[in-house]
């Protein structure tokens, strides 16, 4: 299972590649870094969107093929399910756009670029048509659901081509002075969005109560992801530009790298998350599947398909939320004292772990 939530988590982060190498060529060389973008990368992104939008036709494929037959299964799959559908025309664009890439200069045109964006753009419909989200609603899913996955792959798109990409951190006041704002716009579109996707699957009134199967368990998770990833972006977007006005001595370039790598930790949950299945009814779910095993392991009182959840504070649940509350200031001191961009990394990554662990022992 783990190559299934890398595939995913690979497949966001090929196409936030492709996204932000094309929209940086519209932004005004005196409003960003010197940034080098290799072709070869653009090109590996690209096939990356083929094979890893591929393990989920794989994945029904090898679940169904021992009754019919592999060749039966693979034609009745690829021509007769949606994700096979969308999968063809995926298959399909990327050859043109490889093509395209291969053949004329992307980076030095902006026609070209706009191109390259109109093929990324398609390339992540046809994904948001294949999506579980999609297949719940008429339109209104699918709908949701690319304007989710476009405003991440703006926002972290742009960040992973910053962040490793520039040569230097010249004009860095001047980009941040766009990019900031932009990257709260997207973030406010990724929480309006992904809050309607999650209603699609559980009432927000059992937000909670879907931590008992393995479906809100994955949820919860990426959503703590979150937290450190907004600590990194409040330093990035507010107190770097602040020391860079005072001309202080700072390598902002670090410090967006690590916040990647924190949105790549995002990318994960959120794959692992796709691979679960939704809990429409969490009664009916528990009841059939059981509860998530992590849970079990937490929980050790009788679990019952019609239960609601309980929380409450306890001592050991104020312990670790008050050990997440030291890390997360944790962060905040290690720039104030300019060590390096890996310890508040790992201060984010505890953060975590302690309210995760925090919220667990609420339950009652």
């Amino acid at each position: 299972m783990i190559w299934i939530y890398l595939s995913e988590s690979l497949l966001y982060l090929c196409f936030s590649l492709l996204m932000g190498a094309f929209l940086i060529q519209f932004i005004p060389e005196r409003l960003k870094p010197e940034i080098y973008i290799p072709k070869r990368l653009l090109q590996l992104a690209i096939l990356g969107v083929v094979f890893f939008s591929a393990v989920p036709v794989i994945r029904i494929i090898l679940f169904l093929y021992e009754d019919i037959g592999l060749i039966m299964t693979m034609q009745n799959v690829l021509g007769g399910f949606e994700v096979g559908k969308a999968w063809n025309l995926t298959v399909i664009l990327a050859v043109f756009f490889y093509l395209f890439v291969s053949l004329f200069p992307v980076l030095k045109s902006k026609v070209l670029s706009g191109i390259s964006i109109a093929f990324t753009l398609v390339l992540l419909l046809a994904l948001g048509w294949a999506s579980h989200a999609a297949s719940l609603t008429e339109w209104s899913g699918f709908v949701f659901h690319s304007l989710h996955f476009s405003a991440v792959t703006l926002w972290v798109g742009i960040l992973l081509i910053v962040g490793w990409c520039s040569k230097n951190q010249e004009n860095w006041l001047s980009y941040l002075k766009w990019f900031t704002p932009l990257a709260i716009v997207c973030f406010l579109t990724i929480a309006g969005t992904g809050y309607f996707l999650m209603t699609l699957v559980i009432d927000g009134n059992e937000y909670g109560d879907a931590w008992m199967v393995p479906y809100g368990q994955a949820l919860l998770v990426k959503h703590l992801t979150i937290i450190p990833v907004l600590f990194f972006a409040f330093i990035n977007g507010f107190w770097i530009r602040r020391k860079l006005k005072r001309q202080e001595q700072i390598n902002p370039i670090a410090w967006l790298k690590f916040e990647s790598i924190l949105l790549f930790f995002t990318f994960v949950s959120t794959g692992v998350l796709g691979q679960q299945e939704p809990p429409h009814s969490i009664e009916i779910t528990l009841a059939g599947n059981g509860p998530s095993a992590i849970f079990n392991y937490f929980y050790s009182g009788v679990i019952d398909p019609s239960m609601s959840l309980q929380f409450g504070l306890n001592t050991i649940n104020i312990l670790f939320f008050v050990v997440a509350i030291i890390f997360m200031w944790l962060i905040m001191y290690s720039f104030r004292k300019k060590t390096s961009a890996v310890v508040p990394f790992f201060m984010g990554m505890f953060s975590v772990i302690s309210i995760y662990f925090g919220l667990m022992a609420s339950i009652q």
